[in-house]
């Protein structure tokens, strides 16, 4: 073993703690809100491009993979309450998207289905995730 493959191991130890548990000293600030709005809307026209060419299954994996990288981002980034914020994102956005399909009648061209509800989670899950991030930060205990 080398003295690198060591310096490369606390590293990557390193990094993965920074995912979890900020530094002490990190600013947290709130989830900027113009990034999360482009992201949305490049996601839902990518959606609706894929329904249009007729892939279906392509648009769900747009969508949810365009709104998890966007989540992951912020959180990656170390915005206030990122945790408790992701969760709630995620919840909302998957509550949005049952309430939609159950509510609103499926189009009649099969890869239209998911489109709708997709759209709708994802813009419900985006504005929960700036809503929380946007809370007040309590005093730090001792």
């Amino acid at each position: 073993m080398t003295s690198d493959d060591g310096e490369h191991r606390h590293g990557f130890t390193k990094s993965v703690r920074r995912f979890f548990w900020l530094p002490p000293g990190a600013s947290r600030d709130a989830a900027p809100v113009r990034p999360l709005a482009w992201v949305w809307v490049f996601v839902v026209a990518a959606g609706a491009g894929a329904a249009a060419l007729g892939w279906g299954d392509v648009v769900v994996v747009v969508m949810f993979v365009g709104i998890m990288q966007a989540l992951l981002d912020d959180v990656i980034k170390g915005v206030r309450h990122r945790w408790p914020a992701f969760v709630a994102a995620l919840s909302a956005g998957w509550s949005t998207d049952r309430l939609i399909r159950a509510v609103v009648s499926a189009p009649a061209d099969p890869d239209w289905a998911d489109w709708p509800g997709l759209a709708c989670g994802s813009l419900a899950a985006f504005a929960t995730f700036v809503a929380v991030t946007r809370l007040p930060v309590g005093p730090r205990r001792a």
